[in-house]
């Protein structure tokens, strides 16, 4: 080998110059990478395999892996569900990735109760549910209820003249608009829902009795108590007194014209 610095031709694998002493460099053997490095020149450390990439890593002689370490991909921590989540301690798991004595969702969809454990029905109206009775009813007191606010006392002197809604003219008539109002609500209730959603303390003739007969009773004292007209002065009826007292006759005739007559018979009975 020759010096490359004095050109001097040294013993082969000699380390030094013998005659200049500068550092010779050290043939390495035939096929061996020349920088430690893989044959394809990846540049990879030493250790790497053929092929570059951790995948080829190999561990350092008496390397062992950690406990529970899975060649195979990441090892997931301990107590870990991967269908469901997480579980306390290791604790079975329920369906749905919840554990054991923790919350747990409904099965299934549907109506939810309330707080109390009660629920409303869903509305289904239905007027196959409303006899025809029922029908006469209804319409026949929301006629009366409407009527209380037209003309009900109408006033003339000379030239002038005038008139008087019911309310207006007896004020107690807002009674007859609340007794109106609940037997329509009552029989609304009736179509809407196949089972009442309240329970009511006597039976649905009953009701129907005592609401006509309240609501025809305070429609006739406000017909009859028409106000007295003075000198000059001429006091009557208007068309809402008449359709009033019309209306409360057709809401009671078919109810109170029966229970009427029934009682009659269990009068004759004793």
């Amino acid at each position: 080998m020759n010096c490359p610095q004095c050109q001097t031709a040294n013993a082969p694998g000699a380390a030094f110059c013998g005659s200049c002493g500068a550092g010779l460099a050290v043939a390495q053997p035939a096929g061996a990478p020349a920088t430690g490095y893989g044959p394809q020149g990846t540049g990879a450390p030493t250790g790497y395999g053929a092929t570059s990439g951790p995948a080829s890593y190999d561990a350092p002689t008496g390397y062992v892996p950690p406990t529970g370490y899975n060649p195979a991909g990441y090892n997931a921590p301990s107590g870990y569900n991967a269908a469901g989540g997480y579980n306390n301690q290791g604790a079975p798991q329920q369906p749905g990735g919840y554990p054991q004595g923790q919350y747990q969702p409904q099965a299934g969809g549907g109506h939810r109760q309330s707080s109390t454990g009660s629920s409303v029905p869903p509305v289904n109206f239905d007027l196959n549910r409303a006899t025809t009775v029922d029908k006469v009813v209804a319409i026949a007191s929301f006629v009366a209820l409407i009527s209380i606010w037209l003309p009900w006392v109408t006033v003339s002197a000379g030239v002038y003249s005038g008139s008087a809604s019911g309310t207006a003219e007896h004020g107690w008539l807002w009674l007859e608009f609340l007794v109106a109002l609940v037997l329509i609500a009552y029989l609304v209730a009736r179509v809407a829902w196949d089972k009442l959603p309240f329970s009511m303390p006597v039976a649905h003739e009953r009701v129907l009795v005592v609401g006509t007969a309240l609501q025809l009773l305070l429609v006739l004292i406000a017909f009859i108590d028409l106000p007295s007209g003075g000198y000059g002065v001429s006091v009557g009826w208007g068309f809402g007194a008449f359709l009033g007292l019309l209306a409360a006759l057709v809401a009671g005739g078919p109810v109170l014209v029966p229970a009427v007559r029934s009682y009659l018979d269990s009068r004759k009975a004793r």
